[in-house]
């Protein structure tokens, strides 16, 4: 992109739009993505609030009056994350993309962060050369799982709690350095529709069920625990538990619940993402 064509490009701050507008443009930055998204102000404020959404930090861009696109980014500590960066479908493959994440990432380092992260679908070559190019880093790879449940009786009770509490379980017990989006800090905000549970109090999980499939947000046995099937038994009585629609688990990470997944027949889906990180400073 030549130095005029950059700038014609405002950069605006989350703070100065509604929630309604910020999910409208994040709409129309990701039409024909490979996952849809068809977020509301209220649906938009969910996601991101447990995501610490920055809206400081975060930027809709503008040419003109036009929208060109967004980053929102999340931050933790010395850390932020790309949560949602897309163009609209006007401004894309004209190199508007490279400005709006470079503007990031030097903003970024004069805030004293230390690392940026963003997920990126494995299919997705052009985002994913792009990122390459400003110094992000393959870290990992992110899989996602699906299975329709079976008809099943003569399952055990699962018991209801509170989401909060299996949150605080998931950052002392569960795996270290889980996803952005289903560690113990975002699973802290999670709330209905979302539902907790337990099983014996020996396996919890989350799960937030939605019209056509159940998202499963966590499942952490306690460490004490492990090696005695009772991720097994959990993953069965969610089965028995939310019957009729498909159980979905996203972004899950090499370990230990990956492993529980294959072995209890959940189906490996074709898209997944690579988890890549930038050093800033």
């Amino acid at each position: 992109m030549n130095s005029q064509t950059e700038a014609e490009l405002i950069a605006r701050p989350v703070l100065k739009f509604t929630s309604q507008e910020l999910a409208q443009a994040m709409n129309r930055s990701f039409e024909e993505y490979f996952v849809p998204f068809n977020f509301d102000a209220a649906s938009f404020e969910r996601r991101f609030r447990s995501e610490h959404l920055d809206p400081a930090a975060s930027r809709l861009w503008f040419k003109g009056d036009q929208l060109i696109g967004v980053v929102y980014l999340a931050r933790r500590g010395w850390t932020c994350r790309v949560a949602g960066m897309g163009l609209v479908k006007e401004a894309r493959s004209q190199g508007y993309g490279r400005t709006m994440l470079q503007t990031a990432i030097e903003e970024a380092t004069m805030r004293g962060d230390r690392e940026m992260l963003l997920e990126v679908f494995t299919e997705n070559e052009p985002a994913r050369r792009l990122y390459e190019r400003l110094g992000f880093r393959n870290t990992r790879h992110l899989l996602s799982f699906r299975r329709m449940p079976a008809p099943m009786s003569n399952m055990t009770a699962l018991s209801e709690l509170d989401p909060l509490t299996v949150a605080r379980l998931v950052t002392t017990e569960g795996e270290p350095d889980l996803p952005w989006m289903f560690s113990g800090e975002t699973l802290a905000a999670a709330a209905p529709p979302a539902r907790a549970f337990h099983l014996a109090h020996s396996a919890y999980a989350v799960v937030r069920p939605e019209a056509e499939r159940s998202l499963l947000l966590t499942l952490v046995v306690p460490r004490a625990l492990r090696r005695q099937g009772w991720a097994t038994r959990m993953l069965q009585a969610l089965e028995a538990e939310f019957p009729g629609v498909p159980l979905v688990a996203s972004l899950v990470p090499e370990g230990a619940v990956r492993a529980v997944l294959q072995a209890a027949g959940w189906e490996q889906q074709p898209l997944s993402l690579y988890e890549m990180v930038r050093p800033l400073g």
